[in-house]
């Protein structure tokens, strides 16, 4: 069972981390609400959502919206003010935006906890996405055509993330 296997190495980890906060980053549909709950409950932490903390600021109810109210860039920058913020706290698990990691400014901010990669085969993200369809992927629901082959042929791949 993948939740047992994900607690035990959480419990493996837990005096190490002094209460540093944990970021999942990854691309969208790469787990990372999922492993963050499970994660955070394990820790004793709290989870947040950076997406829903940016859509709460801005006082639009998604980040789809977003993006075509204001702009990505909009959001981009209201997302960097959020993980600003959460950078001073502690005992969080963090499940940001599949783009944050396009700002190095992000990189500052979650460098003062624990990032973690979710890696995940573009194939298992591309049958995960075009299960829900794109209407809360602003990235991929722009252009035309079935989500499996709009994840699956993204330029956003797996080999383009700046990590360090």
């Amino acid at each position: 069972d993948e939740a047992l296997i994900l607690k035990r190495k959480a419990e493996d980890i837990t005096s190490s981390l002094n209460g540093h906060c944990i970021y999942l980053v990854g691309m969208m549909g790469s787990g990372k609400t999922t492993v963050g709950k499970i994660l955070s409950e394990v820790l004793g932490y709290s989870f947040i959502d950076s997406d829903k903390l940016v859509e709460q600021a801005v006082g639009v109810p998604s980040v789809a919206q977003i993006f075509k109210e204001y702009s990505e860039a909009f959001f981009r920058d209201n997302e960097s003010k959020v993980l600003r913020d959460l950078s001073t706290m502690h005992r969080l698990v963090v499940a940001t935006g599949g783009g944050a990691v396009i700002r190095p400014v992000n990189w500052k901010y979650m460098k003062q906890g624990m990032t973690v990669w979710l890696d995940v085969p573009l194939e298992a993200l591309a049958r995960r996405i075009a299960a829900v369809g794109t209407a809360s992927r602003p990235l991929l629901h722009q252009e035309p055509g079935d989500p499996y082959t709009k994840v699956a042929s993204s330029p956003l791949n797996q080999n383009d993330m700046p990590y360090s």
